[in-house]
């Protein structure tokens, strides 16, 4: 006569059967164990706890290393993480798939004892929000990489993005109470001659690594935030403007514009980008690539992390 635990054991596998075999409803496996709906749902789950049911997903990878060792070759990168897109995605979907994919690859770029340059952008904020917390002291010093875009603070806004990212690291930040452009060259210098402001943007100078986002003249931050007029952005257009990070605005040689901007805005300068060990520049869509290879040329921006569209568009830019 067999045992109880023989008999649980049947009807485990019974119950496990019918539901994931035989592709029941849980109240026609009810009625053919002869038990209550309720002990179906209960019984499915002992069977997984058990290992009677096992269930096998085929990998997948989010990335597309064929792009990636493409980028780096072609632009001897330090590191390129491509994220492959969907159709089933909007570009707000995108930055978050964007974010949450990358996020494992771009913690490991971050070491103990780091100083690290952190801009404004929804990209960032993406990857920000799903990094995870670290539990040990990390002593890494996060510094807001550009004064404020608006006085409201949001979460895309460097000042936050610094302060989320130190508390997840347990480590320290440090930030610029400033515009991140003044309205005039006076102003800026009364805000860069203040000791606390001086003292940041001089330790940008020791920085090992700076996290950025690429803008670009018909889709910038600063035009969406309306910190700059349309009109402002089209003559910057004709000035020969191709791309901007951090405020500052570029060429295709990635060779600052002498614009009306040039010496008006607070935070880390496209030089210390380029005396920046390593430098990731974050950003999704094709139409983004010129202004990235532009900062790649210039010397400015050293990784990538991207989706497959962007990387595309960009390995085909110089055939």
């Amino acid at each position: 006569m067999a045992n109880k635990q023989s008999i649980k054991e049947e009807l485990l596998i019974l119950v496990a059967s019918l539901y994931y075999m035989e592709n029941l409803g849980q109240a026609k496996v009810a009625q053919l164990a002869g038990i209550s709906q309720a002990n179906v749902s209960r019984l499915l789950s002992e069977a997984r706890k058990r290992g009677i049911v096992t269930i096998n997903v085929k990998p997948f990878s989010p990335r597309n290393e064929f792009l990636e060792k493409q980028l780096i070759d072609k632009f001897d990168l330090n590191h390129a993480i491509v994220i492959n897109s969907s159709a089933h995605r909007n570009p707000v979907q995108q930055r978050q798939a964007i974010g949450y994919f990358a996020a494992p690859y771009v913690s490991e770029m971050i070491k103990v004892n780091h100083t690290v340059c952190l801009a404004a952008g929804r990209h960032i904020q993406a990857l920000v929000e799903n990094m995870k917390a670290v539990s040990a002291h990390s002593n890494v010093v996060f510094i807001q990489a550009m004064g404020h875009i608006r006085s409201d603070i949001h979460d895309d806004d460097a000042f936050e993005i610094t302060r989320k990212m130190a508390k997840l690291w347990n480590g320290s930040s440090r930030s610029i109470q400033a515009p991140a452009i003044t309205q005039d060259l006076d102003t800026y210098k009364a805000f860069t001659s203040h000791r606390q402001i001086k003292s940041i943007i001089n330790q940008m100078d020791s920085a090992d690594l700076a996290i950025i986002g690429v803008g670009i003249s018909s889709d910038s931050v600063f035009l969406d935030r309306e910190f700059i007029s349309a009109q402002d952005m089209n003559q910057l257009f004709k000035q020969g403007v191709v791309g901007e990070i951090c405020g500052q605005f570029f060429d295709d040689n990635g060779i600052e514009v002498d614009t009306t901007y040039k010496d008006r805005v607070i935070g880390i300068s496209l030089d210390q980008l380029r005396n920046t060990p390593d430098v990731v520049a974050i950003a999704s869509n094709a139409n983004r690539a010129k202004s990235i290879r532009a900062g790649i040329r210039g010397g400015i921006i050293k990784s990538l992390v991207l989706d497959d569209n962007c990387a595309e568009e960009l390995i085909t830019l110089d055939k």
